[in-house]
């Protein structure tokens, strides 16, 4: 099975907050046979940071226990990697495995890493309770498109702090629920596109169009897509996407220049057949 990784971010029950990676391979369908056991380890993050003067080494530090740790759950029997959470304090990395797995390859690993403060469990899961846990509700699986929007921008070197117009597509059952949030919008400071449309769907057959006029980073793209879905939830109504034009970084202008005059100096001095 092709594996569906999503990235998102959310509050535990005392506020903390949680930056989720989870592979949504198996939300839909039945996990893996045999894999019953959930296996969490725990990095200490305060023991990591005291180690190292930079941000840069400590994630090289960690990229390569990752590694190290997969290897060794592998390295005792039938293993799936389902995902980790992130808090400020630690990290934490979740695997479902089969009852006869042995520890002993981890056990020996967390024995020689014993200054990064390692923890692990092993707990009964036959039903992959945690698992759904981790999976994204509707509105968190915006949140992981909103990433992939963002960091497929910035892989065509937008420069996601620039403001622009961001639009925003919402969709309502009725005329009068559109009528009533167009003009709570407004007063919000929203700017109703009058001569772009929406896509209707049978069951929300009145679009509305939206802008702002702010930058896509990540955070500015949640808080928008979560101030817009709840409050069109709200009215009966649907939030259905955003987009905008890119703004290319000054590089980027640069190295598209060059590579457009470059390609019209070839096609000028090619010889003519």
């Amino acid at each position: 099975m092709a594996d569906d990784w999503g990235f998102f971010e959310r509050q535990s029950e005392d506020k903390e907050l949680m930056r989720i990676l989870v592979n949504c391979a198996w939300k839909q369908d039945a996990h893996p046979p045999g894999l019953n056991q959930l296996l969490s380890i725990t990095i200490n993050l305060y023991s990591i940071r005291s180690r190292h003067k930079n941000k840069e080494s400590m994630i090289s530090e960690l990229e390569r226990m990752e590694h190290e740790l997969e290897e060794a759950v592998q390295a005792g029997g039938n293993s799936v990697y389902i995902g980790r959470i992130n808090t400020p304090r630690r990290l934490e990395y979740y695997y479902y495995m089969e009852s006869g797995a042995s520890l002993e390859p981890l056990q020996k690993l967390l024995s020689s890493r014993s200054g990064s403060r390692l923890m692990h469990y092993v707990k009964p899961d036959s039903d992959w309770e945690f698992y759904r846990y981790l999976l994204p509700d509707t509105l968190e699986e915006l949140f992981i498109h909103n990433a992939q929007m963002v960091y497929a921008l910035l892989n065509r070197g937008d420069d996601i702090r620039r403001p622009r117009n961001v639009y925003h597509w919402l969709l309502f059952r009725d005329h009068d629920g559109r009528k009533l949030m167009r003009m709570k919008l407004e007063t919000m400071g929203y700017r109703i596109e009058e001569g772009k449309s929406g896509e209707p769907e049978p069951e929300y057959p009145y679009p509305l169009v939206i802008s702002r006029f702010e930058d896509v980073r990540l955070e500015t793209v949640n808080g928008r897509v979560d101030e817009l879905y709840r409050m069109i939830g709200a009215g009966g109504g649907k939030y259905d996407g955003w987009g905008s034009v890119m703004k290319l970084t000054a590089s980027y202008r640069i190295k598209a220049w060059w590579k457009k005059w470059l390609g019209s100096f070839s096609a000028a001095c090619r010889p003519k057949s």
